[in-house]
């Protein structure tokens, strides 16, 4: 399948990552039940207990030019589970595209989260996507890392306690 991969994080383990698929919805739920509360607000700025129907429907079913998304995945209880997910999307109504990360908490701060961003980076530029911007909280010090990391040039404005990221890639 193209864009599959395998990332190699700092634990020594090895992660493979693919797009994400329409028959991900139950993986992305449970995803979103095993993310801590803080996980949760850093992704999507308030409290989300469910994804409504129409949102799970959007995040798993993707064109590929302006709405596309990985997910790692691995084998936990001997089934598949979703532990990361990096997605981009347009937005006609604010012209824009945005883009987020989540990383389910027991996996972070091992590289995977800055793999799959540039991996979506790389993506969206071979689809004609120079620019890309996220709302992000203000003290959300692992993406500011990130971003750093990624050396793309970044800009922020502030506002109301938020912070609009804008990379250039």
């Amino acid at each position: 399948m193209q864009y599959e991969t395998r990332m190699a994080l700092k634990n020594g383990k090895t992660v493979p990552v693919r797009p994400v698929l329409p028959t991900d919805e139950s993986f992305i739920v449970d995803l979103l039940n095993k993310l801590s509360s803080d996980s949760i607000y850093l992704r999507f700025l308030r409290p989300v207990k469910a994804l409504p129907k129409e949102l799970l429907f959007q995040l798993t079913h993707l064109d590929y030019q302006r709405n596309f998304a990985l997910a790692a995945v691995i084998r936990e209880d001997e089934k598949d589970a979703i532990i990361g997910v990096a997605r981009y999307g347009y937005d006609p109504q604010e012209q824009l595209t945005d883009f987020a990360i989540v990383v389910r908490d027991d996996w972070q701060h091992l590289g995977l989260g800055k793999q799959m961003l540039s991996k979506i980076f790389a993506i969206g530029r071979k689809q004609g996507i120079g620019r890309f911007v996220s709302i992000v909280d203000s003290t959300n010090i692992a993406m500011k890392r990130i971003l750093r990391e990624l050396d793309y040039p970044v800009n922020y404005s502030y506002e109301k306690g938020f912070t609009q990221v804008e990379v250039l890639v």
